[in-house]
């Protein structure tokens, strides 16, 4: 461990405009949140946990939750004075979050940018972004650590060269892209990230509400979806931590009195062995906690999902994607229109209830299929739906198609937002088409009396009436505006 008197700040950067949520995370694509969820920054606070332990002074600061603007965010900056700034950045913002960049190299820190964009488009960030030192590359906790900790050391710009994971700007302009690093094997040897850093009372989720975080089980997803950017960051093998492992970071949520968390991995429950463990000890200890979690609908049974509601689980969030089978075998999706059903069926017969994610847009779109999708969302018991436009970010295959196949109709990376933005087009659905799809979906959906009841019953509190309303008069702009 280094002794060090350095700061690192880690940085959500804020939002381009008053009012607007923006949802940005390590391996995800990022958006633009129509139902105003709020996301902890926990990715970040595991890097500030690995470089606590190498002595450094670490905070983050999450703009998003705050709801700081940038000529607050340029005061605290300089009142900080960190020696080091990381930062998070997304495609559907990447202009506005590099002015991250742009402050702390004004007042004199090292900045460095983390993100599946910078990982995808590594060079082409460095050379658009002159205030900018360095990105990291895929994962980041172990190459983070030996990148500052080299340049502690003062060593000269040829032993950057030799750390795996990154891009820099040598000194005399020339960009170099350093090999990538292997993932990190066991998942277990990561600290527990730094939720105590965390704006946690500020974070909130339809049906959790506020007050919680994001928990951490697994990395990676072996599946091969076209739209997906997890392989970019994780690639597609599967690493999970121990039900040991994530007991201890429950215990230290109840320390913190943290009673809601969401499990933040891209299947968590492809370790089945793993989540009945974690959930019958939950049990055995009396412990009460809420919690929702993503999963696909191939990799659940009734066995864990008995077990998941024993243990708090209020909500699975399933990516649907289509009613079309046809599309579903064209983003590469690997399941079926009855496994779908079968599990939506399972999980409500259960008692925990289902947020169905659907995307509009994809390869092989027609209006037919789009009917289709419609129909098997109403057909659902489903609770919540979210209908997104479909969106090919860099570093999936769904943007190498895209770029083929002459599709892209998005003119700036702020039309890569996949609530608000049209970014494709095709000979047979055009983008305008798209649009009237998405919208007509929200109408169909939401506008029948047991969609608007199920969003009723979902109210426990005061927050969570101003949280509907605010979501509600999200989807309203889209579908009249």
């Amino acid at each position: 461990m280094y002794k060090t008197s350095k700061k690192i700040l880690f940085i959500n950067p804020p939002a381009p405009k008053k009012g607007v949520v923006i949802i940005r995370d390590l391996d995800r694509s990022g958006r633009t949140s129509m139902e105003k969820s709020i996301w902890p920054q926990t990715n970040l606070a595991y890097l500030a946990a690995i470089m606590k332990k190498e002595g450094y002074r670490v905070d983050i600061i999450d703009c998003i939750a705050e709801k700081m603007d940038w000529n607050k965010f340029e005061r605290i900056i300089e009142k900080e004075g960190p020696d080091y700034i990381l930062f998070n950045v997304i495609s559907s913002t990447l202009n506005n979050d590099m002015r991250v960049a742009e402050i702390g190299k004004k007042n004199n820190a090292v900045v460095i940018a983390v993100g599946p964009h910078v990982t995808a488009l590594p060079a082409e960030s460095l050379r658009e972004f002159s205030s900018l030192d360095f990105a990291i590359l895929g994962e980041a906790e172990a190459t983070l650590k030996e990148l500052i900790n080299v340049l502690e050391q003062g060593i000269p710009e040829e032993r950057l060269k030799n750390i795996n994971g990154i891009v820099f700007k040598t000194n005399d302009n020339q960009i170099i892209t350093t090999p990538k690093r292997s993932l990190i094997e066991n998942l277990d040897s990561l600290p527990i990230p730094l939720h105590e850093l965390l704006p946690i009372h500020r974070y909130s989720l339809p049906f959790i509400g506020k007050h919680y975080t994001f928990v951490m089980t697994s990395r990676g997803c072996p599946y091969r979806c076209i739209f997906c950017r997890s392989p970019i960051n994780w690639d597609r093998r599967v690493r999970s931590r121990s039900a040991e492992s994530l007991i201890k970071e429950l215990e230290h949520l109840k320390k913190l009195e943290i009673k809601n968390f969401f499990i933040h991995s891209d299947v968590f429950t492809i370790n089945k062995d793993v989540v009945v463990e974690l959930c019958k000890e939950i049990v055995k200890r009396g412990w009460k906690f809420r919690w929702f979690c993503n999963s696909r609908v191939d990799r659940i049974d009734k066995e864990m999902l008995d077990w998941m509601k024993k243990a708090g689980c209020q909500m699975i969030n399933y990516g649907i994607e289509s009613g079309s089978q046809k599309v579903l075998d064209r983003a590469k999706k690997e399941i079926t229109i009855e496994q779908i059903k079968k599990a939506v069926y399972l999980t409500k017969k259960a008692g925990i209830k289902v947020w169905g994610y659907f995307i509009i847009g994809l390869p092989e779109e027609t209006n037919e299929t789009v009917n289709e999708t419609i129909r098997l969302a109403k057909e659902l018991p489903l609770d919540l739906v979210n209908f997104a436009v479909a969106t090919p970010y860099p570093g999936t295959e769904f943007y190498e198609l895209a770029k083929k196949n002459n599709w892209l109709v998005a003119q700036k990376w702020e039309d890569y937002d996949q609530n608000y933005s049209i970014s494709v087009s095709y000979p047979d659905m055009p983008d305008r088409d798209i649009k009237r799809a998405v919208t007509k979906a929200y109408k169909k959906w939401y506008f029948r009396p047991i969609a608007v009841w199920k969003l009723l019953k979902g109210i426990r509190n005061f927050g969570d009436i101003k949280t509907l309303i605010s979501t509600l008069f999200a989807h309203l702009k889209w579908i009249f505006f």
